[in-house]
């Protein structure tokens, strides 16, 4: 399953990711938006537009869930007003990350399970399940059909806790985004056709510190 991404190792050695992403899945943040993601000290740099077109940047850290909020370059000082800001990005962050960066998943062998592989049409596709991390927004849990030919993801479901069927994904525009790495960066839900795109993605070598300190 490793193949179809790039590698174990690849993954296991990328560090800094710029990204950017455009959906309909969570509506605090509309239009495209952008992050600069340290994966390993979890510092990430979050910029977009407000719908008043004000330009806002949040710089926080994954793992401790901290973070400062700035309007047009000017600091939120207000904690209160910096949270009705900070909050919803982080956990817009999560969401995002969640859908294009498969690796991660199948790094966490305690969210995954292998089922028995099955065949649809002509094509017979790995099944894995997935528990949806607490640090996301919704509960719910994925079943990812990856071929097993080419190690890529073909179709994407996540079912509610009661087993409802929420999204029915398929995946396209496969990129090469640096270190080996390949990633799809469109999903587009079958049912209603709600897409998560990401626009652009690349693995960076190195990142100047002060993306994580200064507005």
């Amino acid at each position: 399953m490793w193949q179809g991404v790039g590698g174990k190792q690849s993954w296991e050695e990328a560090r800094y990711f710029m990204f950017s992403c455009k959906t309909d899945l969570h509506t605090f943040v509309s239009g495209e938006h952008s992050y600069i993601w340290d994966r390993v000290s979890g510092d990430c740099r979050f910029e977009g537009i407000s719908d008043d077109q004000r330009k806002l940047v949040v710089l926080f850290n994954t793992k401790n869930r901290k973070g400062k909020a700035f309007v047009n370059n000017a600091v939120i000082s207000v904690k209160d007003s910096a949270q009705m800001i900070i909050k919803p990005v982080i956990d817009a962050f999560f969401n995002d990350s969640f859908w294009l960066f498969f690796p991660n998943n199948l790094s966490n062998t305690a969210t995954l399970q292998i089922r028995d592989q099955e065949l649809i049409g002509n094509t017979r596709y790995y099944v894995i399940e997935v528990n949806t991390p607490t640090t996301t927004i919704t509960e719910f849990r994925s079943k990812l059909f990856i071929d097993t030919n080419t190690g890529k993801i073909f179709q994407w479901q996540t079912t509610s806790k009661d087993g409802i069927l929420q999204y029915n994904f398929l995946t396209s525009n496969f990129k090469d985004v640096g270190g080996g790495l390949t990633l799809a960066t469109l999903f587009t839900d079958t049912n209603t056709g709600v897409s998560i795109r990401y626009p652009i993605v690349s693995a960076m070598i190195n990142v100047e510190s002060d993306k994580f300190t200064k507005p």
